[in-house]
């Protein structure tokens, strides 16, 4: 990421006179990334190939505001803190939300190394994004809000898990060396594979403090995980999902594009039934 590229994602991010070389500001930047840019499956959905090279992720994700998924997000986070200075490398990991041990490594991380000590950086989990740098030195618990994790050490993988307020794994991290070769194989298949989640599955999330929105193929939660509130509808027709995706998770695809993919959502739920 050059210089012009990194300014435009600190302005976006409200953060361009924040810059501070400190777990604090990589915090900072965590919350405002999974704020202002949504996880989206959107385009994943659609058959098109898409590329991981800088600049023209850059444009997608930063300038046109597409959204993306773990491999868009993560890389982007990761660019962007090595242009401040950090220490920075690529992680893969097996998602585990689903109990299944034997998943693909098909999560994108950052793995950051601050004063000789190293924190997992995640902006591209969805909903469940922990909103903090995760420290893996050793297996440990830590808080953020209400959200108790507990942290897996091993000597070569760490497992990330939800204790409160709901109890889930949810990522084992291996500690190999990774290259963005790796991770291009990975997003290959989630993006490409017919039989991958998020070309099958609409999913777009956002959170903001302690408010989070996801939208779940055509079933929209708003929680509150501070007051406990939440509320749930369906989405009912094409113009209501580009008003949900325009207003709670600014994005602006095409009308054309939301057609396409509401109608690919709606016929597989039909075929469900």
């Amino acid at each position: 990421m050059n210089q012009t590229q990194l300014a435009i994602y600190l302005s976006k991010l409200d953060l361009q006179g924040a810059v501070s070389a400190d777990l604090v500001f990589v915090g900072k930047l965590i919350q405002a990334h999974i704020n202002r840019f949504s996880f989206s499956s959107f385009n994943a959905m659609q058959d098109k190939f898409l590329s991981t090279n800088d600049d023209e992720l850059f444009e997608r994700l930063i300038v046109q505001q597409q959204g993306g998924y773990c491999f868009e997000h993560n890389k982007i986070a990761m660019l962007a803190l090595q242009a401040i200075g950090f220490e920075v490398a690529p992680l893969l990991g097996r998602v585990l939300l689903n109990g299944t041990k034997t998943n693909a490594r098909t999560h994108r991380l950052t793995q950051l190394t601050f004063q000789g000590k190293t924190y997992l950086v995640d902006v591209g989990f969805g909903v469940k994004t922990p909103r903090i740098p995760i420290p893996i030195e050793r297996s440990t618990q830590i808080c953020e809000g209400i959200n108790e994790y507990h942290i897996e050490r091993t000597p070569y993988s760490v497992t990330v898990s939800l204790q409160k307020p709901e109890r889930v794994t949810l990522y084992q991290v291996d500690l190999l060396e990774t290259y963005e070769s790796d991770c291009d194989v990975g997003h290959f298949y989630s993006h490409q594979h017919p039989e991958a989640s998020f070309v099958n599955n609409l999913v777009v999330s956002r959170i903001s403090g302690h408010e989070r929105f996801v939208l779940r193929n055509l079933s929209y939660l708003y929680s509150n995980e501070r007051t406990g509130e939440q509320v749930e509808r369906s989405v009912g027709n094409v113009e209501q999902l580009c008003d949900l995706l325009s207003k709670t998770f600014y994005l602006e695809p095409p009308i054309g594009d939301v057609r396409w993919v509401f109608d690919k959502v709606h016929t597989r739920g039909q075929q469900a039934n």
